[in-house]
């Protein structure tokens, strides 16, 4: 494993359920994990290449797919370390350039001239960085970070340390900041600041560059329902103003559990538990315009299944399910009508939760002409990186 290195390692099958043709780009090393599934992370605009992280042989890289043979090219030197040390990243989709976080480093590299530079140089010992957005413009980076476990600071070890439910239990402590920062690297701005809260996934909206979406965690339950399920979960900011917008569902547990902007940010697609529990029990999944007007929800008693919302490309008016009614099968869940419709993808059989952190979680996300679908599989204690063809 060396920097600029290319070999092929894929396979491929035809989908049991579908017929579609999938191919397993890896087939190698302990994790291999593609970008968050958030809209506008995973592909180059023209959907030609594809980001993931790898952990192989006991080193940590980025690396490139092209889509269509599966060609990876490793874009980073091999870092060591038994557990994998790079983020999934994030990708600049029109110029190629890959934002990922190595320690409390925000790191990029060119997937076409694998040229590295660093973005932030050090966020600060006492702070954690969060999921990673590009604006539409290509000209700016965002990032939330929020104050790190008290107990890690002190050099607990893991096993020693308290849970954040405990740690934070009523918010005391707790600082969460939004940055803004130049692709190119200089100087973060603070854009907002919240105390007792925090906020880990955020996403530009694609046709606004100046909207973000964010999640805000509140105490005591933080990602797992905030306030007990009673605020929303999902706002948007304004960045210019710094106007702050809650986007409520229609039912009564407002605390939505994901969300991701629709290709042309008219829409959030979003879906939460329909009642508070730790465990299985029905999902509402839904499309909010930015104003708050909600335009679709739909309860569904049947799902029972943890998952993702994600955009589906190419203008299909389609929710990407990897979850939710279903532990086993991408789908599509339809919002051109009042009824919810359903079409599946492929299966992607995913171990859920087999491995620590989240490389298991199936993760869909697509291309902006929505021609793939890449998600993770994990099985038998590794995962691997699969494209779907659509």
């Amino acid at each position: 494993m060396n920097k600029g290195d290319t070999w092929n390692e894929s396979a491929t099958h035809n989908d049991a359920v579908t017929g579609r043709l999938v191919r397993r780009v890896t087939t190698a090393g302990d994790i291999n994990e593609k970008a968050p599934y958030h809209t506008r992370t995973t592909f180059t605009d023209d959907g030609e290449f594809m980001i993931f992280s790898t952990l192989r042989d006991g080193h940590s890289a980025i690396c490139r797919a092209h889509v269509p043979t599966g060609d990876i090219t490793q874009l980073t030197d091999p870092i060591p370390g038994e557990t994998k040390q790079l983020s999934a990243g994030t990708i600049a989709p029109k110029s190629g350039w890959v934002l990922y976080w190595r320690k409390r480093s925000l790191m990029s590299v060119n997937l076409h001239t694998l040229e590295e530079r660093t973005a932030v140089e050090d966020i600060g010992h006492e702070w954690r960085g969060g999921l990673i957005s590009v604006d539409p413009a290509e000209q700016s980076v965002a990032f939330p970070t929020s104050s790190a476990h008290p107990d890690e600071l002190a050099g607990l070890p893991l096993e020693r340390q308290r849970s954040y439910k405990e740690a934070f239990a009523e918010g005391a402590g707790l600082v969460g900041r939004l940055h803004r920062v130049a692709l190119a690297g200089g100087e973060p701005e603070v854009v907002h600041t919240v105390h007792g809260m925090r906020t880990t996934h955020l996403e530009h909206n694609p046709a606004d560059g100046d909207l973000l979406y964010l999640d805000i965690d509140r105490p005591p339950m933080w990602h797992a329902g905030g306030d007990y399920s009673k605020t929303s979960r999902c706002w948007t900011l304004r960045i210019s103003t710094g106007e702050l917008k809650a986007l409520p569902p229609r039912a009564e547990a407002k605390f939505q559990i994901h969300a991701a902007w629709s290709w042309d940010g008219q829409l959030l697609l979003y879906h939460g538990p329909a009642v508070l529990v730790w465990g299985p029990c029905p999902w509402y999944i839904g499309a909010v315009r930015p104003s708050g007007e909600i335009y679709r929800e739909w309860t569904f008693e049947e799902g029972m299944h943890y998952g993702h919302v994600e955009a589906a490309g190419g203008g299909r008016p389609a929710i990407i399910l990897e979850g939710n009614v279903s532990p086993n099968l991408l789908q599509w869940l339809y919002y051109d009508s009042d009824e919810p419709r359903f079409e599946v993808i492929c299966e992607h059989n995913t171990e859920l939760n087999s491995i620590p952190g989240q490389a298991s979680h199936a993760h869909p996300s697509t291309d902006r002409d929505g021609k793939y679908i890449a998600y993770n599989v994990a099985k038998d204690g590794r995962t691997d990186v699969c494209v779907v063809e659509v």
